[in-house]
């Protein structure tokens, strides 16, 4: 791997370090352990990746053994799958997450955020509702992006959610507007959702059937329950 910290040293932290370590390569183990398989669903969880550096670290990770990559008969592109070492990652990489929900600020982190991301993780944790009709269009327009990343549209259809970034003529059932740093504190759990809706955070339009259940089929971070210490003990 390419810029790889070389330790020297025989302690098994330093040994894992080395290459768990390198840039973007535990935000593919989130990816994977989070379902996804395909070369273009790992990039997307990774968008300022480039795909030349996330094709790279792939085969490194083959290589060592952590992922398998195989072709199946449903598709001609490669399925990527966790081996037993890799998935033996689950505590250690939501771990991180767990430990960073809780105890650093978020200041930092909603400075620059990718908007891809955001739209990707929504998606992600969407969920099919039966209250819902068949299929069921939410319009996300982000109000301060440039007009190419200010758009997204989630599409409910067969107990699936797709997630389509151009417009197809949808027709609409919810809009969600919000800043992007609003729906992220509202995703991640670090605004609470009657409240981002009535102060004006988030703003929902549509009927209200569905957005009155909108916090049941939007979905948040798994982390969103996880409380924060008190602020003075925080880590900047």
């Amino acid at each position: 791997m390419s810029s790889k910290t070389i330790y020297g040293q025989f302690c098994p932290l330093a040994m894992a370090a080395e290459f768990l370590c390198s840039r973007w390569t535990i935000l593919i183990f989130r990816e994977l352990l989070l379902g996804s398989r395909s070369f273009n669903d790992i990039s997307k969880g990774v968008a300022r990746m480039s795909r030349t550096l996330l094709s790279d670290r792939l085969k490194e990770l083959t290589d060592r053994g952590l992922i398998t990559k195989q072709l199946t008969g449903k598709s001609r592109h490669p399925q990527y799958q966790l081996t037993k070492a890799g998935e033996a990652l689950r505590s250690v990489v939501f771990g991180m997450a767990d430990w960073s929900q809780e105890w650093l600020q978020i200041e930092p982190s909603l400075d620059n955020i990718d908007a891809d991301h955001l739209f990707w993780s929504l998606r992600r944790s969407a969920k099919p509702h039966p209250a819902l009709p068949n299929p069921f269009v939410v319009h996300i327009y982000l109000s301060e992006q440039s007009k190419e990343n200010q758009n997204a549209w989630l599409v409910f259809k067969d107990d699936e959610v797709d997630l389509c970034i151009i417009d197809h003529n949808f027709e609409v059932d919810v809009q969600i507007v919000a800043t992007t740093r609003n729906l992220t504190k509202l995703y991640m759990g670090w605004s609470d959702f009657s409240g981002a809706t009535k102060n004006k955070e988030v703003i929902l339009r549509g009927p209200n059937r569905y957005t009155s259940i909108a916090q049941q089929w939007l979905g948040r971070s798994r982390l969103a329950n996880i409380k924060k210490q008190p602020r003075e003990l925080l880590v900047s």
